[in-house]
């Protein structure tokens, strides 16, 4: 005979819970897990500390545009030695000690993953002479002064300038005009006629008068460029005058180049 108080397991009561929670054995998790994940956590923290300083210690350092000055230079001024790693390089520090040296640029710098890098500079080189009371000092395309002498000799293989008003003038600084326009002229002079491949070609550049520029080449051609404006065409158009004028064997004369693309030639009288 069934017993009338019987209830079926399904429906016997259980162990009442509050909102939120769930019914575990056990609840709180195991010491040994705990002191897996701290475990872990060190292994790695360790192994950082291990990549960073070890594994990827710089190489190898590549660097471009030098032209006298050698490479393993460049890399005691900037900085770069045995212990530097690929995360300790700053490129702002590399620039501020490459800055110290007046013969150098810095231009860029780029990581190469793990452990090199690049260093992306110019040297500067002597493209003018520039003479101020009796002393003559070579200078760069962009007016650094890079040497002077006291032996006045122009066949250097650099560009003559003339006129120019000098203020201060030192080696290791830019030269400074008293008029800033000047320097500027002069800058984007040399600038453009490397560019096109015809410094060599130019013997003088006068800059007395920034509304009448002068060039002239190593065989004797003045051209007239006007003012320091469109600067890209008017040496295009003394490239092209002059070199027809070679092909004709006409020597010297005045060219007058004041407007892009257009040009008038007049010989010597």
């Amino acid at each position: 005979m069934e017993n009338p108080n019987y209830q079926p397991e399904s429906e016997q009561e259980q162990p009442e819970l509050t909102v939120g929670e769930s019914y575990t054995a056990n609840s709180r998790p195991s010491r040994r897990g705990y002191y897996t994940v701290i475990a872990l956590l060190i292994l790695l923290t360790v192994a950082a500390f291990f990549v960073r300083s070890r594994l990827i210690r710089i190489h190898y350092v590549e660097v471009s545009g030098l032209k006298t000055i050698s490479r393993q230079e460049v890399i005691d001024l900037a900085g770069i030695t045995g212990r530097s790693t690929y995360f300790s390089l700053s490129e702002e520090k590399i620039r501020q000690r490459i800055a110290g040296d007046y013969r150098l640029q810095f231009l860029g710098m780029e990581k190469i993953w793990p452990d090199g890098v690049i260093l992306y500079l110019k040297e500067r080189t002597h493209q003018a002479n520039l003479i101020n009371k009796g002393v003559q000092y070579m200078i760069s395309a962009d007016g650094m002064v890079l040497d002077s002498t006291n032996n006045i000799a122009l066949d250097n293989g650099c560009v003559k300038v003339t006129g120019m008003e000098v203020r201060d003038i030192r080696i290791g600084a830019p030269v400074v005009c008293k008029n800033v326009t000047q320097m500027e002229a002069l800058q984007n002079l040399l600038e453009e006629l490397d560019l096109q491949g015809v410094l060599n070609d130019t013997a003088e550049l006068n800059l007395s008068s920034l509304e009448s520029i002068y060039l002239v080449t190593v065989d004797g051609y003045t051209a007239n460029l006007g003012n320091a404006d469109d600067l890209r065409a008017k040496i295009g158009t003394v490239r092209a005058v002059t070199a027809e004028l070679r092909r004709r064997e006409l020597k010297g004369g005045i060219i007058e180049a004041t407007v892009p693309g257009q040009a008038s030639y007049r010989p010597l009288q």
